[in-house]
């Protein structure tokens, strides 16, 4: 007997990872580095496993309109990809993190935005990854002694200078800790749909005579 067979998967999370060529980013990254420590500069006491954040307005900052200038042509680029090009997106924030060694960012998510990210200004040997949590509420996973992307409850993304990672902003997510003997330094931000409720979030029915919703 012959079967056929196909897998097909449903409700996909979709991380977007985007690189930028070495020599571009050694350049931008030297830029934004300089900016960065001026704005912490002196820098705050904070207890150890902490880090330093910036004000989270740096998109209106011009020492920063090259990086926001990116972002805008990066969130393009994802609109485009989920047919949403038509409903202009901005920057609802960005600020940069410092992480020390030891620090970490305990998991969490970006509420009241549809799109975040981060881009890798400057990353150490001891903190290489950006690790997403599994969305879905229950999990089975039998051990098989391997885990692959079907099984696994979490994934991790390599964190390189110069580089960006753009996903929905209700995935959770965390960073672990600096193992490094060097800062990790990076810049997040988060994207939202200008006027949404004038234009993207209008019902997708439409009653007829004599009809009732619930």
């Amino acid at each position: 007997m012959k079967v056929k067979q196909e897998v097909r998967e449903l409700f996909p999370t979709p991380l977007w990872v985007l690189d930028i060529a070495a020599a571009d980013a050694a350049a931008l990254n030297a830029k934004l580095k300089a900016e960065i420590e001026r704005l912490i500069a002196p820098r705050p006491n904070v207890p150890p496993g902490s880090n330093w954040q910036t004000p989270h307005d740096l998109h209106t900052r011009p020492e920063f309109a090259e990086f926001t200038q990116l972002v805008e042509v990066a969130g393009r680029s994802v609109a485009q990809f989920l047919q949403l090009e038509q409903y202009p997106m901005m920057i609802t924030g960005c600020w940069a993190n410092i992480n020390p060694p030891g620090s970490y960012h305990p998991t969490h998510n970006h509420p009241n935005n549809y799109l975040s990210g981060v881009y890798y200004v400057d990353v150490s040997d001891g903190a290489p990854e950006l690790v997403f949590q599994d969305p879905r509420p229950i999990s089975i996973m039998p051990w098989s002694g391997k885990l692959n992307r079907v099984t696994a409850n979490a994934a991790a993304e390599q964190a390189i200078p110069g580089r960006m990672m753009i996903f929905p902003s209700w995935l959770r997510h965390h960073v672990p800790s600096n193992h490094g003997v060097n800062e990790r330094i990076s810049i997040s931000f988060n994207l939202m749909f200008k006027n949404f409720a004038e234009t993207a979030a209008a019902p997708r029915w439409k009653a007829t005579a004599g009809s009732s919703s619930g």
